[in-house]
């Protein structure tokens, strides 16, 4: 019998002591039980010329109104508002004005409530006026004309570069313009050029996902009578 009653008075302890965790819990949560959106997804960053692109997914969590992108040591941030579909949403948001460099971007998820999902980063670089300032352009063997038809001989290509853009007048002094893919080796002209002269620039993309294409100095070129 008085191990039957120690065994409820310990129960009642026990009770007593949830009563109170819970009251405490409440007192700490008033409104319940936090719940945390889901977080951003695959984030990716798409480099350009003093800008840059990313994107994201956001999956099963319905009830995100909002996502934040934090960079610069979180000293910069945009706000991106978010109308949520039934499926897999994908956000993009376009950051311009970047200063070139390296970056590290946080973006965080948010629902009605102000609840902020736990952070997902991805880095990636802006590119600027010091990138395009060390491009190379491909150089030529040489550009001769013959016969109201004019060539252009090429080195072989850097393999970083995209190709290049061509530029000539023809005889009505109307400019055209081709573009030359780094493969090719010999460009025929089958018109005559005003006054022989040319000019081109090298065509880059730093990196395959890049959303700008850059270009090296202009340089200009006399055919030669072949």
């Amino acid at each position: 019998m008085k191990h039957i009653q120690i065994l409820i008075i310990a129960a009642l302890f026990i009770i007593a002591a949830c009563g109170k965790n819970d009251k405490d819990y409440k007192d700490f949560a008033p409104e319940g039980e936090i719940v945390y959106p889901g977080k951003a997804d695959s984030v990716k960053v798409y480099p350009g010329n003093n800008r840059v692109k990313l994107t994201w997914l956001l999956k099963m969590d319905s009830r995100i109104t909002k996502c934040r992108v934090y960079w610069n040591q979180r000293q910069d941030s945009v706000e991106v508002p978010v109308t949520r579909t039934s499926g897999v949403d994908t956000i993009t948001v376009l950051l311009n004005n970047m200063t070139e460099g390296a970056y590290s971007f946080d973006v965080y998820s948010y629902n009605a409530k102000g609840n902020v999902s736990i952070k997902a980063n991805a880095t990636g670089d802006v590119y600027g006026a010091f990138y395009t300032s060390n491009l190379q352009n491909r150089l030529f063997k040489k550009a001769v004309y013959s016969a109201g038809k004019t060539r252009i001989e090429w080195v072989v290509a850097d393999p970083r570069t995209f190709g290049l853009r061509l530029r000539y007048k023809d005889l009505a002094g109307v400019t055209q313009t081709l573009q030359v893919p780094s493969a090719e080796m010999i460009t025929n002209i089958p018109a005559n050029v005003l006054n022989n002269e040319l000019e081109y620039e090298t065509l880059y993309l730093p990196v395959p996902n890049a959303i700008d294409i850059f270009a090296a100095s202009t340089v200009k070129l006399t055919a030669k009578p072949e």
